[in-house]
Order: structure tokens, then sequence, then C-alpha cells
């Protein structure tokens, strides 16, 4: 797993790396699914070093904005991207003939112009990420940087569990290196790089929530694969099958579904 951070970390990020001007084979992007939570986990450290040093230059809303856009912009926007054609397709209005509908459904998702629907699911993400991020910021510290942490790995997570065994919707594009092609050696990588990062914040947070909130954090990992599978379905029924346009919407629709459940949980915490 370890020789598939680096092209992994390619693919997500437009961080300069070395050895950005070898061409890497399918094969080795598909593998590369394997460290995509490992490098989900490296953006989370830089959230929270934006988050460290943003908080003692400035005000804490325009610190928190930073990571936002910091999260927007490790990635070039490459999932709001996703998000936003997906919701695009998704306004088409039927006709009534489901052959007519997909088609229709992925020539909108494949052009390049964003419609209204698609600026509007990018302004709420945002705003639902903020809000959740600064409510989580009153909370103690391990609270708030454990979530800054988990964050981008999480939406990574539900991004890989969706890529298994699903079908793409068009034989060309990027998606199709990852889409059904994402096996049990990936899957079972990326459980193991969230899995230790989760034993350890359910062991730093016991002492600030009740000694059972390990239980929650340990439910994350299947509450996110079965979104994951829901969007393979749903996706199926909208679109023929996933794309990597419907990757991307999945990458930020498990992010902020995270920071509800996270939010959620601490409030039943309380009661």
């Amino acid at each position: 797993m370890l020789k598939d951070i680096l092209p992994a970390a390619r693919f997500l990020t437009i961080v300069p790396l070395p050895g950005g001007g070898t061409m890497l084979s399918e094969r080795a992007i598909t593998r590369s699914a394997a460290a995509f939570v490992a490098v989900g986990l490296l953006q989370g450290l830089l959230l929270i070093g934006v988050e460290m040093v943003a908080g003692r230059l400035f005000h804490p809303d325009l610190a928190l904005w930073l990571v936002v856009l910091a999260l927007v912009l490790v990635s070039g926007g490459f999932h709001l991207d996703g998000l936003a054609d997906t919701f695009d397709a998704l306004a088409v209005k039927s006709s009534g003939e489901r052959e007519r509908d997909l088609l229709r459904r992925l020539e909108v998702m494949k052009d390049s112009a964003t419609g209204v629907m698609g600026l509007l699911a990018i302004f709420f993400a945002l705003i639902l990420k903020y809000y959740a991020l600064k409510e989580l910021s009153h909370s103690s510290y391990a609270v708030y940087y454990s979530s800054l942490l988990l964050l981008p790995a999480f939406g990574k997570w539900a991004m890989v569990t969706a890529m298994y065994r699903a079908a793409p919707a068009r034989p060309e594009g990027l998606g199709r290196l990852f889409i059904g092609a994402v096996g049990r050696r990936e899957l079972l990588w990326n459980a193991l790089a969230l899995l230790l990062p989760l034993v350890a914040v359910g062991w730093l947070l016991a002492g600030f929530l009740p000694s059972y909130s390990a239980i929650f954090y340990l439910l994350l990992p299947p509450a996110l694969y079965l979104f994951g599978r829901l969007a393979v379905a749903f996706s199926r029924r909208q679109f023929g099958g996933m794309s990597g346009d419907t990757l991307g919407a999945v990458n930020e629709l498990a992010e902020i579904l995270f920071l509800l459940l996270v939010l959620l949980w601490l409030r039943l915490s309380v009661w």
C-alpha cells in the first residue's frame, strides 16, 4: 500500500509531487485506490495545520473559511465539480422513456458548463461544511481536531466503497479505471488505514465523551460504507451506473454526512 500513496496523492490532489511527469499505467492508477484513505488523512493533517496557523492570525470565522478553502483547493475543486455535474444531470426532466433520460443525463453530466442546480449544490455543500465545522469548533479541541483529521478520509472511504463492484455508466473517462475495477485488496487496505486512526481517536476522546463513544467511531466506517453502496444503487437507477462525477459527489456528500453524524452524536452524548 505504501507504494500506492504517491500515485494516489498525484491523482487526488494538485500538490506538486516527485514523478509528476511520469505516466502511470491504468493498472497502477487503479491500484492506487488502496491509498485513498491514507491520502485523505494527509489532507486532514493539512486542515489541522491551516486551522492552527489561521486561528492565531485571524478571527475564528475567517479561519474556518480558510480551512474550507484549503479542503477545496488541495483537490483542485475536483470533487465539487463532480457534485455540480451530478446535480445538473439530476435536474433533467424525465421524458417518460428511461433510455432517453439516461442518455440525456449523461450528456448533461459531461457538459463542461455548470447549471443552476450545480451552483446551488456547491453553495450548500460549502455552507453546510462551514457551519458544521463552526459548531464542532465549540466542542473540545480533541473532538474538533479529530474531525478535521478524519473529514477527508471518510470522503475517500465512501468513494472507494462506491467503486467496489459498481458498474461504469459510460466506457470512457477516468472513472472507468476505478469503478468496478477496485477489488478486495483496495477495500481492505483503506479499511485498515481508517481503523487505526479511529482507534486512536476513540482512545483520545475517552476523557471528553462517555466511554461508549468509541463504539460510535467504530460504527462510522460501516455507516459510510452503506452510504457508498446506496449511492451505487441510486446512480444505477438515475444514470445507468457510476461515473467520475458521481464519485466526486459521493466524496462531498460523505464529508457532510460525517460531520452531521459527529454533531448528532455529540448532541445525544450531552443528553
